[in-house]
């Protein structure tokens, strides 16, 4: 995405490079965490809390 705005102004920039102007600017890449399919550590107790009632 920044590496193709900066190619329509005519700058040509690395990966690294890119990178690190993501970095300075404070954008960060979107993409799925780890353990993202893991509950929540509450929600078995909340579950169970409600099952009992």
């Amino acid at each position: 995405m920044l590496r193709d705005l900066l190619r329509q102004e005519g700058v040509s920039v690395g990966r690294l490079h890119e990178a690190t102007l993501m970095k300075r600017i404070g954008l960060e890449a979107l993409y799925r965490r780890p353990n993202t399919s893991k509950p929540a550590p509450w929600f078995s107790i909340t579950v169970a809390f409600l099952i009992m009632f």
